[in-house]
């Protein structure tokens, strides 16, 4: 898959799914901007691709201002020239029922998951738009395709994700700049069993929540076993690639076949 030289910008990067997708993409050759709110695992994650011989820049603006998104493409623009792919991959999740759940923390989930993308994207287009070519490749959820019990808000914000993707597909189709979303089911097993592996980007889980889940990652994949971050990051390289350069507005599930739409 052709990405040699492109310069990628993934927030959310230094941990979990999008570190994997930015290791993934630096091991096929692209430049990668490193984001996230923890300085010390933005920079272990930049060195680690160092060390490995790739290009890796850090950024540590906060996705959840406007002057943070922007910061980020910036970053990328100072650091390597310009930006070619953009993967949205930050986000939070907070846990409660619809009648419990505060206006905050509301706000804050859409913020994150949906407002930041958007900003990240409007900084990043005219790059694309000027070079005729761009890869916009946005992380949703099963809960943005099917719903959730105790997130309503992360799944409003991943279902808009969906939305808002084609909504990008359609109007940038024509310089060449394509937009996806991937929908990951991916670690549920280790995320129920050890929440502490997910750090600051997720709130506490009820074990309401956790009893739920793990019921339906027992009995919803077709095919069985375990799955891990390493499963989405050649999903996000090809969408990325050269070789995807007519696919767009598609909603992918990377999850074992949980969800079949």
């Amino acid at each position: 898959m052709s990405i040699e030289g492109r310069v990628a910008v993934i927030t959310g990067s230094a941990r979990n799914i999008g570190k994997e997708c930015a290791l993934e993409l630096a091991r096929r050759g692209a430049k990668v901007i490193i984001n996230a709110r923890s300085r010390e695992k933005v920079d272990e994650t930049v060195e680690e691709i160092r060390a490995m011989g790739g290009k890796a820049l850090p950024s540590y603006h906060s996705v959840a201002t406007r002057e943070g998104c922007e910061g980020i493409i910036e970053d990328a623009v100072k650091g390597f020239g310009t930006i070619d792919i953009l993967v949205n991959n930050a986000a939070i999740i907070t846990f409660d029922y619809i009648h419990e759940m505060s206006e905050e923390d509301w706000l804050n989930v859409i913020e994150v998951n949906l407002t930041a993308s958007f900003r990240t994207t409007k900084a990043a287009l005219p790059y694309m738009m000027e070079k005729n070519w761009g890869r916009i490749v946005n992380m949703s959820s099963h809960a943005g395709l099917t719903g959730t019990t105790m997130r309503a808000s992360y799944a409003a914000a991943k279902g808009g994700i969906n939305a808002f993707t084609k909504a990008t597909a359609k109007e940038y189709g024509k310089y060449h700049i394509t937009a996806n979303a991937i929908a990951p089911f991916v670690g549920q097993s280790e995320k129920v069993e050890h929440p502490e592996h997910y750090g600051a980007n997720y709130g506490p889980q009820p074990e309401a929540f956790r009893a739920q889940n793990t019921a339906v990652s027992i009995g919803a994949m077709a095919i069985p076993g375990r799955s891990g971050p390493e499963t989405v990051a050649p999903m996000v390289a090809f969408f990325a690639s050269e070789e995807a350069w007519y696919i767009t507005g598609q909603i992918i599930s990377v999850g074992g076949g949980r969800w079949m739409g």
